[in-house]
């Protein structure tokens, strides 16, 4: 499977290649275009990289939100397991959002790496 920029590349190519130039001057061009296209792949990437570095950075509760509620909905299961509660019913909606917070954390997971 080929980049994106590779794909750019080659399409430029292809399009140099058609041109009525020396086969020199045809090179240089690509490789100035080559060049170029590769510095902003490298621009792209420094952005994309501060970026997950600004989000990591945020202060505890942002990094920590989602594992203390699924600890809080574990901690519910746990308490009813001994004990009768309502909120733990069939017919509750507790366990929509049980469903929707692990898929979110899981994918979420996934996702980032």
């Amino acid at each position: 499977m080929k980049g994106p920029v590779t794909n750019v590349v080659e399409a430029i190519s292809g399009l140099v290649g058609r041109l009525t130039l020396p086969a020199r001057e045809k090179r240089e061009l690509e490789l100035e275009i080559t060049r170029l296209l590769s510095s902003l792949e490298t621009v792209s990437m420094k952005n994309r990289t501060e970026v997950v570095r600004g989000e990591a950075v945020g202060n505890w509760l942002q990094r920590s939100w989602r594992p203390l509620l699924m600890l809080v909905f574990a901690g519910i299961i746990l308490v009813g397991a001994f004990t009768p509660l309502p909120v733990l019913e069939d017919t509750s909606r507790l366990w929509d959002l049980l469903e929707i917070g692990l898929g979110g954390y899981i994918i979420g997971k996934f996702k980032s790496r």
